[in-house]
């Protein structure tokens, strides 16, 4: 068996833990990028079966560790083995591992405990303390919980075009328009994602996953991406990143259903309102991102009863969040 050990200065020694054990080690020590070593290194590694993480040698703040593991869990069936011990907000990290399925988490502060924690999370079953009845084993991530398998519907939609726009840069747009193309995907639908904005983050979403390209396509997740809007195939749905107020392509305007995302929090809220007055003789759909249930229906009372809450997602192909706002949107394409 092959593991791989990303290791600060300091953590280098705890991997001699393991001597005796039928465990091949490969250890790299230094600072490292999560996001980048995934995209760019961990193919080199792909014959691991454990990925172990010193998490003072991860550059990467919580948020951006968390999306970077979800990355990792897509594209390598390799058991995750953080180690967070030293770590000061370590129930924070425990509870935003186990939200995505990692269970083998390392937080003993002796050496006899790390060895005792390192060794039962190199076994067949993994570490057990953090899971709970019904959770997946073997650190699997389903991007549909277990029980809840998608209904395949029949499709009556011919190149439907889905604008989503955001109230302001940084407002949740692309993830909300990859989640909702691989929503569409996983009920029957075909769906593409087309970028038609000039921001060009799809450029350095197409490295970061190494995506495959065909004719004019980059294929990633089972989407079809376009950095252009001269698509030859058809598709049910052709969803389009249309960027962040005020530097709207006319395809916004044009598009058979629009999404305004933004975030509404007390201090946001002025600049959204701005942005739905602006489009007040459109239709639109209006989401709010992250609201916290104490505001929601606050929210809806000083800004639109319309809005529509969204949970917050961090994995760009996510086929089953938000499930309650994309269908009543899409029901009237399903026969």
């Amino acid at each position: 068996m092959l593991l791989l050990y990303l290791s600060s200065n300091e953590k280098s020694g705890l991997i001699g833990l393991l001597e005796g054990q039928e465990i091949v080690v490969k250890k790299l020590i230094g600072r490292f990028s999560l996001k980048q070593f995934v995209a760019k290194d961990l193919r080199n590694y792909a014959g691991c079966k454990f990925v172990v993480l010193d998490i003072s040698c991860i550059e990467e703040q919580l948020d951006d560790f968390i999306v970077a593991l979800r990355s990792f869990q897509m594209m390598f069936g390799a058991r995750i083995v953080p180690i967070l011990s030293g770590l000061e907000s370590i129930d924070v990290y425990i509870n935003r591992l186990v939200d995505i399925n990692v269970t083998d988490i390392i937080t003993a502060d002796s050496l006899d405990g790390i060895k005792d924690e390192l060794s039962e999370c190199l076994t067949e079953c993994g570490m057990q303390k953090y899971i709970h009845s019904g959770d997946v084993e073997d650190n699997v991530i389903l991007k549909i919980p277990k029980g809840t398998e998608p209904v395949i519907y029949n499709w009556n939609a011919r190149n439907v075009r889905v604008a989503v726009a955001g109230t302001q840069r940084r407002s949740g747009v692309t993830v909300t328009a990859f989640n909702l193309a691989a929503w569409l995907i996983a009920r029957g639908a075909s769906a593409c994602y087309v970028e038609a904005n000039t921001n060009r983050h799809l450029n350095w979403i197409v490295n970061i996953y190494d995506a495959e390209k065909n004719d004019e396509a980059y294929i990633m997740g089972g989407i079809d991406c376009y950095l252009t809007n001269e698509i030859e195939k058809e598709y049910n749905f052709i969803i389009y990143d249309c960027g962040a107020f005020p530097e709207l392509p006319e395809i916004f305007n044009e598009a058979d259903t629009r999404l305004l995302c933004g975030s509404i929090l007390p201090y946001e809220a002025k600049e959204y309102l701005q942005v739905l007055n602006a489009c007040k003789d459109i239709a639109i759909y209006k989401i709010g991102l992250c609201v916290p249930k104490p505001l929601q229906e606050f929210c809806r009372q000083s800004l639109n009863k319309d809005i529509l809450v969204a949970e917050a997602s961090h994995d760009l192909f996510d086929n089953n969040i938000n499930g309650h706002i994309y269908l009543p949107m899409m029901e009237r394409y399903i026969v």
